[in-house]
This record gives C-alpha cells, sequence and structure tokens, in this order.
C-alpha cells in the first residue's frame, strides 16, 4: 500500500514539516525567543571573525547587522509589532559584542543602527519591489488589452459597414452613419480625440457660419464622450483636455483664421465638457470602493486647478494670439465662479457623503490612529528638525574653521 506523506502542521502562524515531533505546549512567543537568541549568538559570533581578521569596520559591521536581523524576521514571520524587540536586542548585541571584540562604539554605532533598519526592511523592500513589478505588469497589460480592444472595435465597424454596402440606398446610408457615430463615440479608445478635433474645427472654419458656437460644441462632445470611456481620474482630465484644446488651436493656426474665436470656444467647450462628465461620477460611485471614491474626491476637488494649468499649457505652445485668449481666459475663471467649479464641488460633496456611509467604521479607526500618528510624527518632525540644525550647524562651522585655517595659513605664508 502506498505510504501517503504526512502533511505539514500548522502551531500558531507556523508552519513545520509534518514528520517533524511537535511541542505540544510551543507558541510564537517561544519561538520568537529561539529566533533572538540566535540572531544575538549570530552578531556575536561574526564580530569575532571579523576581528580575528581586522575588518571590524562600519560598512561590516553594518551588514552583519543587517543580515542576522534580516534572518531574524524571516524565521519568526512576525508582524509590524515584533519587529522593535527584534531590532532593540540587536542594536544591544551588537554594541556588547563591539565591546569585548575591543573596538570603538562611538565610531561604528552607526552601522549598527542602520544595518539593523536595513534588516527590518529588507523583506518590505522586496515586497515592495515585486509590487512594483506587478504593477508595471499589469499597466503594460491594460494597455495591451485596450489596444486589442480598439482592434476589435475597428473590425467590428468595418463588419458593419460592410454589411451596409449590400444593403439598398438609403439603409446603406443610415448603416454608414451608424458606424460613423459609433467611432465618434469611441474616439478616445481608437486613438482619434486630437485628429478628430482637429478636422472638425477647420471644416467649421470653412464654412465661416457661426465659428466660435461650433467649435464650442465639437469641443464639449469630444471631451464628455473621451472622459466617460473610463473611470473619472484627474489624470485622464488633464490629458483629454489637452488633446481637446491643442487640436483645436492647431487647426486655426493652421488655416490662419478666426484663431481667437477658436480659442475661446475650445476653452468653454472643454470646461462644459468636463462639466457634464463631472456630474455623471455621482452615479457611478455606487460601485466604487472605499480607496475609489477617496481618490475620485480628491480629482473632482482639483479639477479647476487642472483645468486652467492644462489651458496654460497648450496656450505656452501656442502662436501669441491663442496664447493670450486663453490666458485671458484662465485668469477670469480663477477671479469668477465658474460652472465647473460649482458642479465639480457638489461631485465632490456627494462623493464625500458616500465615502462616509461607506465605512463610518473604517472612518472612526482611521481617524484614531491618525490622531496617533500625528503626534508621533510630530515629536519624530521636532527630533529630526533638531538633528537637521545640529548638522548645519556642524557644517557651517567646519566651513569657519576652514576658512580660518586658510587664513591663518596665507598670514604665516605672507
Amino acid at each position: 500500500m502506498r505510504k501517503v506523506p504526512k502533511l505539514p502542521k500548522v502551531i500558531g502562524k507556523q508552519v513545520v514539516p509534518g514528520n517533524m515531533k511537535v511541542n505540544p505546549n510551543i507558541n510564537l512567543k517561544e519561538v520568537r525567543t529561539m529566533s533572538e537568541h540566535e540572531m544575538k549568538d549570530r552578531i556575536v559570533e561574526e564580530l569575532k571573525k571579523a576581528k580575528e581578521t581586522g575588518q571590524i569596520t562600519t560598512e561590516k559591521v553594518s551588514e552583519i547587522v543587517r543580515e542576522a536581523v534580516s534572518a531574524a524576521v524571516d524565521k519568526t514571520k512576525g508582524g509590524v509589532e515584533e519587529l522593535r524587540p527584534v531590532v532593540k536586542n540587536a542594536v544591544t548585541a551588537t554594541v556588547e559584542g563591539l565591546k569585548d571584540a575591543g573596538a570603538d562604539v562611538k565610531e561604528n554605532v552607526g552601522g549598527v543602527v542602520e544595518g539593523a533598519i536595513a534588516g527590518v526592511r529588507s523583506r518590505g523592500d522586496q515586497a515592495v519591489e515585486a509590487a512594483r513589478e506587478e504593477l508595471g505588469k499589469l499597466e503594460t497589460r491594460l494597455e495591451d488589452d485596450k489596444t486589442r480592444l480598439a482592434q476589435r472595435l475597428r473590425e467590428g465597424l468595418e463588419g458593419a459597414k460592410e454589411a451596409g454596402a449590400q444593403l439598398p440606398g438609403e439603409v446603406k446610408e443610415r448603416v454608414e452613419a451608424a458606424v460613423t457615430d459609433m467611432k465618434l463615440k469611441s474616439a478616445e479608445l481608437l486613438g482619434l480625440t486630437k485628429e478628430t478635433v482637429k478636422e472638425a474645427v477647420k471644416q467649421a472654419i470653412e464654412s465661416g457660419k457661426d465659428v466660435k458656437e461650433t467649435v464650442v460644441h465639437i469641443t464639449s462632445d469630444a471631451t464628455e464622450k473621451a472622459l466617460k470611456e473610463g473611470r473619472f481620474r484627474a489624470g485622464r482630465v488633464k490629458e483629454v483636455a489637452e488633446k481637446v484644446m491643442s487640436g483645436a488651436v492647431e487647426a486655426a493656426e493652421e488655416t490662419g483664421e478666426k484663431v481667437k474665436d477658436v480659442a475661446r470656444g475650445a476653452f468653454e467647450g472643454t470646461q462644459k465638457g468636463i462639466a457634464s462628465a463631472v456630474e455623471s461620477v455621482g452615479d457611478k460611485t455606487k460601485a466604487f470602493i472605499r480607496e475609489d471614491l477617496a481618490r475620485t474626491k480628491k480629482d473632482l476637488e482639483a479639477i479647476e486647478h487642472l483645468f486652467r494649468e492644462t489651458t496654460r499649457k497648450v496656450a505656452s505652445r501656442s502662436g501669441e494670439v491663442a496664447k493670450n485668449a486663453l490666458n485671458d481666459l484662465a485668469d477670469q475663471t480663477k477671479k469668477t465662479t465658474s460652472v465647473l467649479r460649482e458642479k465639480a464641488r457638489h461631485a465632490a460633496v456627494a462623493t464625500g457623503q458616500r465615502l462616509k456611509q461607506a465605512g463610518k467604521d473604517a472612518a472612526k479607526a482611521t481617524t484614531e490612529a491618525a490622531g496617533k500618528a500625528a503626534h508621533v510624527m510630530a515629536e519624530e518632525a521636532k527630533e529630526l528638525g533638531k538633528r537637521s540644525v545640529d548638522v548645519a550647524k556642524g557644517a557651517i562651522s567646519g566651513l569657519w574653521k576652514g576658512a580660518k585655517d586658510a587664513l591663518r595659513k596665507e598670514k604665516e605664508e605672507g
């Protein structure tokens, strides 16, 4: 009969091989204590070796402590609360080891602390790096998926167009119009937002009728459609606004006509498009998780500032007429109450209320933690501020001493 291997046993959070005899009385605290004893012994042993080979330097001490602490943290599988005693014991053991080795503790204590902290960070650094790598892969995958989606959309539209070509007159025209409308609706996904706006504005200028009003409609529609293509994010607002305004202004500058009217129309239309997209954010947030709500609220509060910033960016790349018109409009918007500001404010308030409803308990816990963290951070800031001043004074003192020594040497030589 085939022998079934023994499964691992779990003691608290500690997993041990299935064939190992387990002491039923052992607990995680004992495991941690054993691990810390091993860490201390390891530090002392490594310091002895370093002394024998004459290698007790700050760098070497830091390396010894880092490796010992890192190993101890890995063995205990400890949480954040377990890190403090590990570091405390490591620093104590190293200082004692340095004394026993006859090394200068003051000279090496910086390396001791640096090594201990590096050891504590090692696993976290690896996790963060792994997360960054994973995020990079996800971003690449997202772009690939968007490209494939755009290809699918193109193929689908071409299929519909081919079907329409075989239909009688009026039906064929309606199919072609529907295909074009779908392309227009998906211009952002197809990478056509800027070029579509540019071509539309050129045609509006050529018609010579109601140019500014037409540009307002073109840019408003393009902005709203592009922003509704994905989740509302401040970064996307800037990106879309820049594409739309740039496309419109470039069209006017290339034709050499109606530049001021087009610039004003593009500003007004893009602003309206953003405002319309902001209005629709409320319904979408119902499906948002708490972190999404918090980020969306922050993005909404920054929208008008970002819009003005984008306007000035487009202005800086434009000719004199468009540049002056856009900068003037940005200045006026800052001084007066705009529709965008009001809608963004209302949406931000509504999102904030939903955020509270999504996690009152979490908010309370976060507030309490933030209060404690603020106190700790305030104390740390004082400590770091004092240290920064001391370092600065030391540097200045060093400069003065150097200058005095140079002056004295100059006089002696003179």
